[in-house]
């Protein structure tokens, strides 16, 4: 049973734990020359530090405790170990950071860092994890892990995954993201996704669930339905849809519908339904290669067109056709404009080399 002495003392206790951790103005401090206990918002401290909220920190090193939401630390330059109860925000943050909510790491994190809602920087040495967002906004190097997004970041050189989308500016390493993955500029490395993986430029490999592309794509472009390429792609194309590029396609390219190429194709090509290009080198296996139908009205019926205007290899399908044949067409209807009149069409296999 405690006595009056005893709950005078008891509340003498609290009280000078209590005051300096609830006020942003003093604190208490237990040790020598700025090492040991601190209770309250001790500007700069170097040992173990209780505070209800931090603002206006100068340097704190060793283990920090918050309670509440931080205040404005402009300066506050924090290493250690760090736990709030609501969050962290920092100048710069180095070592350990766990927040209830978030951590700010401000100009720079370098540690671990994980949060209840997100984590952000302006650039991250390490790892980051939030439960919703990663946002780091000019360099990463290491780990980023979000349960939704982990931001766009300038510069990432590492590995970014998330549920939802994993998107950086330009990438060294691997990006893997449920909805989306990706770089918006350079890709060195590999983007994988459920939904769509891209990359402007790739040197790598993007392989997505639905879809997949890029502009420039030196590498692997994989993708469910679609591989759409901007501009040229130099290595392997694999869909059940379409391959598709604006100008070149080199190398081995296998679309489960078709293939087509604004400019030309160079390797091998397998398409079920169509191949087209205006010029092909290597072998085509299709449904079509080279054909597609113009237009149907009642005045034509039907009218076709010959997209291939030079055809240099090996082209297998039902129906083969070239403008300018250096090679051998082998299907049921096989159509080569450079040959003479009465052999331009013929069945099984027509040739001109």
């Amino acid at each position: 049973m405690l006595i009056f002495g005893d709950c005078h003392r008891l509340g003498l206790v609290l009280t000078l734990i209590l005051v300096p951790l609830v006020s942003g103005a003093r604190s208490f401090d237990l040790g020598y020359q700025g090492w040991g206990l601190s209770l309250g918002n001790s500007p700069r401290f170097t040992g173990l530090r209780l505070n209800g909220s931090d603002r206006g920190v100068e340097r704190v090193n060793g283990v920090n405790l918050t309670l509440w939401k931080p205040g404005p630390n402009p300066g506050g330059r924090y290493r250690g170990l760090q736990l709030g109860l609501i969050g962290q925000r920092a100048y710069r943050l180095d070592g350990i950071a766990l927040g209830g909510l978030g951590v700010n790491g401000g100009q720079r994190l370098r540690g671990l860092a994980l949060a209840g809602m997100g984590v952000g920087a302006e650039e991250l040495t390490g790892v980051a994890a939030g439960l919703v967002l990663v946002d780091v906004e000019k360099k990463a190097r290491g780990v980023l892990i979000s349960g939704f997004w982990t931001g766009e970041c300038r510069q990432l050189d590492g590995l970014a995954f998330s549920p939802g989308g994993a998107i950086a500016g330009d990438v060294q390493g691997m990006t893997i993201g449920g909805l989306v993955a990706g770089a918006g500029g350079r890709l060195t490395g590999a983007s994988l996704s459920l939904g769509a993986a891209f990359g402007a430029q790739v040197r790598g490999i993007a392989v997505g669930g639905l879809g997949a592309g890029g502009g420039h794509v030196k590498g692997l472009a994989a993708g469910g339905l679609v591989v759409a390429i901007g501009d040229t792609l130099t290595g392997i194309g694999l869909s059940l849809g379409v391959v598709g590029a604006d100008r070149q396609l080199d190398g081995v390219i296998l679309g489960g519908l078709g293939v087509r190429a604004g400019e030309g194709l160079r390797g091998l090509a397998v398409g079920t339904a169509v191949i087209l290009a205006p010029r092909v080198q290597g072998v085509a296996i299709g449904g079509a290669n080279g054909l597609i139908v113009d237009q149907i009205n009642l005045e034509d019926f039907v009218h076709f067109e010959v997209v291939n205007r030079q055809f240099t290899g090996l082209s297998v399908g039902l129906v083969n056709a070239s403008r300018n044949l250096h090679g051998v067409q082998l299907g049921l209807l096989n159509y080569a404009g450079n040959n003479p009149r009465w052999l331009r069409l013929l069945p099984l296999v027509n040739i001109h080399l």
